[in-house]
């Protein structure tokens, strides 16, 4: 039966009201569990979809949300967004995801399009070029405006919402310590995100750990990047002139990249130099040798965002924002010499 019937026609066919019929098609608990398995075989076998135009016209919700990302072809932000899916879903809620490929303009210009009534609220990791310019305007209005706004991964705090964040700091100051701990004298920090929130907060727990480790005898050496061709010389460089024995970086890529960079010149990993990045992703499992990294719980971190805005949208909550951070812990492979708990 291929022909779709309105609600009204379903209700004459199954005798049951129009309001019992809406209501066991949302779940409603008011109607039993028994009528509500009766009412969704009819429509069914009457090939009766609700009418979502209508439903959000009526509800004044459009059960979706919004979610901006810097970028989709990374490990870190595919898996986040497998979760954020994932919890959505299950509360019946579908996402439109945004990739704003580290622009300023296209990132405003997407929240601006989405908050014109297509979704609820937003779930949101800021773009480099926004952190660098420091202006959060499109994100306040769309919060003085009634639309809920969770960021996760990069952050602003002068942007005043619920957050969902790992402690970059720690995670970054305990990895570096395992290179230490794993007699590593030389560790240098590699980053090509330095103008993120994210990049600031691992630069600064690698400075930490070198600066307690050596009790302020030792300078920390970082080297920041954008440009990948550029990159390589610099880094070839740096290992041809320094006795570098330990290498962490901010993300995967430039882990396997330096990786590479290293092999290339004669270094044996971990052998001579022990390399540890962060995201536990397809290159970081299958590199040679497979790179021991930071685990983000990306999937979770995602997860727990979808169902924290969900819960502020759907509870219309006033109460105060909240930070939730996510563990991590860091999955030992053979690009270092030994396994520390720290």
């Amino acid at each position: 039966m291929n022909k779709k019937i309105t609600l009204k026609e379903l209700a004459v066919i199954s005798n049951f009201s129009v309001s019992t019929i809406s209501k066991a098609l949302s779940g409603n608990r008011e109607i039993s569990e028994e009528t509500r398995k009766k009412i969704i075989a009819i429509a069914k076998l009457y090939n009766y979809r609700p009418n979502a135009a209508a439903r959000s016209l009526k509800s004044q919700k459009t059960k979706t949300i919004g979610v901006i990302i810097p970028n989709i072809l990374t490990h870190y932000f595919a898996k986040v967004l497998v979760g954020i899916e994932h919890e959505a879903s299950k509360k019946g809620y579908n996402i439109i995801t945004c990739i704003s490929d580290e622009s300023y303009k296209k990132e405003v210009k997407s929240m601006e399009m989405l908050a014109s009534g297509s979704v609820d609220g937003f779930l949101i990791s800021l773009s480099k070029e926004t952190q660098t310019k420091g202006n959060y305007d499109h994100i306040t209005s769309v919060i003085n405006n009634g639309l809920p706004v969770l960021m996760f991964d990069r952050t602003s705090n002068k942007i005043h919402c619920d957050k969902v964040i790992i402690n970059d700091f720690d995670a970054a100051y305990n990895a570096t310590k395992v290179l230490l701990h794993s007699s590593c004298r030389i560790v240098i920090f590699i980053s090509p995100i330095s103008d993120t929130n994210v990049g600031l907060e691992r630069a600064n727990g690698y400075t930490q750990a070198i600066t307690d480790f050596f009790n302020g005898t030792v300078a920390p050496l970082i080297y920041n990047f954008t440009d990948y061709s550029q990159a390589r010389e610099d880094i070839e460089n740096i290992l041809s002139k320094k006795k570098v024995d330990g290498i962490i970086t901010s993300d995967e890529l430039s882990a396997i990249f330096s990786m590479n960079i290293a092999i290339s010149k004669g270094f044996k990993i971990p052998g001579d130099i022990s390399i540890i990045g962060f995201t536990d992703g397809i290159l970081s499992r299958n590199s040679n040798p497979p790179l021991t990294i930071v685990n983000q719980n990306e999937t979770e971190l995602g997860k727990i965002s979808a169902a924290n805005l969900i819960k502020r949208i759907e509870n219309n909550s006033k109460e105060s924002y909240t930070t939730q951070i996510i563990e991590t812990n860091i999955i030992y492979r053979k690009s270092i010499n030994a396994t520390i708990e720290i």
